[in-house]
């Protein structure tokens, strides 16, 4: 009988007794752990470490993340951590990712967000629970998504196993709600899921077979889009950017202005206040945040134009022709 696999993702040194008491945790549930350093991870010999355990990520059921003081391993030419690699692939492929964050090191992002504004103050700080900023923008890019973002402090192991068991309880009980009420229209349902399914294969057919490559990377941008607050947040300003409006722009305050979006910064909103509204104000802890986590989208969307091998120039004639098509 088939049973759930639960990657669990963190960094080794700092974290090992909290990896095996999850592990523990993990297989008295009866599920299957798969953690790198108990051979449950196939290292192929012609990739690095690093790319092995990403492979591993997506044919797991759930992933358990784990954030430490210790920035770890990075996932090479990538500039990232092993973790956050693990994290980014368990999104793409949809998989429920439980975040959790040690309490220590989430006291000091607290303190970092609060000056996240200030650069030359945090160039000038030392944070006894955390080796490295890029964990806070790390925690940053976790929180900042629209979907699959909730974070959780823990202190000890047992906190982990009780946030864990209350979420895998809930979710069970979740589908077998669902379940129920389904079984009252299951005719319907199957059909309109025949259906459904009819139709995706038939569009990825067209895409493989009528789409061009530039369709192909363009859903792959608007995918990479879709997973960035930043993208909601200048939606809800009433913005509507396209990955072309992004990759022009250097800076967030030029790309909303470009989307006809002013941003008036209020300073007089509580000190680390997290706040934004729909007619452009910002609080300077918020715009710090988005300003972060659009230089890390538009470094994520060039990267992913660079490996199709098109130019921006290209990218905005695609959109002019696809928006001249919807007009026409």
């Amino acid at each position: 009988m088939a049973v759930p696999t639960v990657f669990i993702s963190s960094t080794f040194y700092d974290l090992k007794y909290a990896r095996e008491a999850l592990k523990r945790f993990v297989t008295d549930l009866g599920y299957s752990p798969v953690l790198s350093e108990e051979g449950t991870v196939f290292y192929d010999p012609k990739v690095s470490a690093a790319e092995s355990c990403l492979r591993q990520v997506v044919n797991a059921d759930i992933l358990v993340l784990l954030i430490g003081g210790r920035f770890g391993h990075e996932v090479p030419n990538t500039g990232e951590s092993v973790t956050n690699g693990e994290f980014q692939a368990a999104v793409e492929k949809q998989i429920p990712v439980f975040a959790l964050v040690e309490q220590g090191t989430y006291n000091d992002y607290q303190l970092y967000r609060v000056n996240a504004d200030k650069p030359a103050v945090i160039e000038q700080m030392l944070f006894p629970n955390a080796d490295s900023p890029k964990i806070f923008e790390f925690i940053e890019s976790v929180q900042g998504r629209a979907a699959n973002n909730a974070l959780v402090a823990f202190s000890s192991a047992a906190d982990i196993e009780r946030y864990l068991r209350n979420q895998w309880a809930s979710m069970m009980h979740g589908y077998l709600t669902k379940d129920a009420t389904e079984a009252e229209v299951v005719d319907t349902l199957e059909v309109l899921k025949e259906v459904n399914e009819r139709v995706e294969v038939i569009a990825e057919q067209i895409l493989r077979t009528v789409g061009t490559s530039e369709d192909r990377l363009y859903v792959k941008l608007l995918q990479d889009m879709l997973q960035s607050s930043v993208v909601a947040d200048l939606r809800f300003m009433g913005g509507k950017p396209t990955p072309g409006v992004i990759l022009k722009t250097s800076t967030l305050e030029e790309c909303a202005l470009g989307l006809g979006i002013s941003f008036g910064v209020k300073d007089q909103w509580d000190e680390g206040e997290d706040a934004i509204s729909a007619n452009g104000e910002v609080s300077p802890t918020r715009l710090a945040r988005l300003e972060k986590q659009y230089a890390n989208l538009t470094r994520r969307l060039s990267d992913t134009l660079s490996s199709y091998g098109v130019a921006i120039k290209d990218l905005l004639d695609y959109e002019s022709k696809i928006a001249g098509d919807v007009t026409a």
